[in-house]
């Protein structure tokens, strides 16, 4: 199948590593042209060469996602260097690590910049150029935490739900401009940021049991479905959020 993403620009935040960096190799193999951007310089320098290496077209941005300036200049590099950009892909952030009882302010801040205000900074950076050209594709990173399925991370939670709610209402405003915004809900997922707690002794069969598919999620199931979401074959989609979690959020 033909996604159509041959010749496409697509940019890739939190792509030095994870989720993000297999969503810039996945893009980069339909022939998209990719740039990555990240707070992880060194690694996200690495993400890109390797992909240069394969003869893919790919550069890294050091971006801060949370500070404005930051993505005004990773969009106009871009802009510079391709002069289009056609796809977003937000998926920068932060991990989360403390419970209802123990989180502080500072906490609540760092999800929310982290997460929630670099997706408003990056879409509404980004807006003005894809209306100017009547096309384009958002994808937000989303959460199943957002639906209140864990109850020991409240402010990562907070910042998903954030995140779901305000792209359905890009999604509303941007869609009469041919661009269409969503976003992807994966559970369980084995990365560089869950690895740390998901090889401990039996952690990892613990939670295969809670899955009804009795698998933790790869990030190739995910970027899958950013993927999909990128063509224009997803072209109906508008405000959908998917869930990729192998069963964990079954209503």
């Amino acid at each position: 199948m033909d996604l159509g993403l041959t010749g496409k620009v697509a940019v890739i935040t939190g792509g030095a590593s994870g989720m993000g960096a297999c969503v810039g190799r996945m893009f980069a193999e339909e022939g998209a042209r990719v740039v990555l951007a990240d707070i992880q310089a060194e690694k996200g320098a690495t993400v890109a060469s390797d992909l240069q290496a394969r003869g893919y077209a790919a550069h890294f941005v050091e971006t801060n996602v949370s500070v404005r300036e930051q993505v005004d200049g990773l969009f106009n590099k871009t802009l510079a260097e391709y002069g289009q950009i056609d796809i977003l892909c937000n998926i920068a952030g932060p991990g989360a690590h403390t419970g209802q009882l123990d989180t502080t302010e500072e906490e609540y801040d760092r999800q929310l910049d982290g997460h929630l205000r670099g997706v408003f900074h990056c879409i509404q950076g980004i807006l003005p150029h894809m209306m100017e050209r009547k096309s384009g594709k958002i994808i937000s990173m989303g959460s199943f935490t957002a639906y209140g399925v864990l109850a020991n991370i409240p402010a990562y939670c907070a910042a998903f739900g954030g995140i779901i709610a305000y792209s359905k209402s890009v999604a509303r405003f941007a869609a009469p401009h041919n661009i269409n915004v969503n976003t992807v809900s994966p559970g369980n997922i084995y990365t560089p940021m869950t690895a740390n707690w998901l090889d401990q002794p039996g952690q990892l069969e613990a939670f295969e049991a809670q899955i009804p598919i009795r698998r933790v999620g790869t990030p190739e199931d995910v970027a899958a479905i950013y993927l999909f979401l990128a063509s224009e074959w997803a072209r109906h989609l508008v405000g959908v959020d998917i869930n990729v979690s192998g069963g964990q959020l079954i209503a």
